[in-house]
């Protein structure tokens, strides 16, 4: 675990996002013939939201990750590819890098599992006080607003993989955002 020390100082939802996206990295590579390099993918996952309080976190982040990456003595191949993810992680440029490629639709599927879903929505809260978010939840939790943000998301996703495990989660994401009402019922 050469990334312990820096996993270890992710507040709690970001230790959570980074576990998913290992964890979906996984999922997409089972529906694949190939496999993941999961080195690789632990560290895009552990670093890439570490600067997310910053303006620019992608490029700030990409920064922090290359010092931290020469200090635990990362290749300068592994380096550059792990720099660029996290550069690019905020758009999501196409990438022939099959394990980038996992981090990058992993980051956009984590939308569709329980936690992610509600680590979204605890996020957006706290960073963004001024926004009715009952309201936006809402209307975006209608059924046909879900379907049509999966079918926008799903259009976002590079590998058919990727695509698969989010047709085989749609039904989960959608009974989601109903306990996630029913929190917000409780919660008022």
């Amino acid at each position: 675990m050469k990334l312990k020390k820096e996993f270890d100082k992710l507040p709690g939802d970001l230790q959570v996002h980074a576990l998913m996206l290992i964890s979906i990295c996984k999922e997409i590579s089972s529906l694949s013939k190939k496999k993941i390099n999961e080195e690789i993918v632990t560290a895009c996952a552990v670093l890439h939201d570490t600067k997310n309080n910053e303006e620019d976190h992608a490029k700030s982040g990409a920064e922090y990750a290359k010092k931290v990456l020469i200090k635990l003595r990362y290749s300068k191949k592994d380096r550059e590819r792990i720099y660029d993810a996290i550069l690019h992680h905020t758009n999501k440029s196409k990438t022939k890098d099959f394990s980038v490629a996992c981090f990058y639709d992993a980051d956009i599927l984590c939308r569709f599992y329980p936690l992610g879903i509600l680590r979204a929505w605890e996020h957006n809260k706290v960073h963004h006080p001024e926004r009715d978010w009952r309201k936006l939840f809402k209307k975006v939790s209608i059924k046909k607003n879900l379907k049509g943000y999966e079918k926008h998301m799903k259009s976002k996703l590079q590998l058919k993989e990727s695509k698969k495990l989010l047709d085989l989660k749609s039904s989960e994401h959608i009974a989601s955002y109903g306990f996630l009402r029913e929190l917000l019922r409780w919660r008022s």
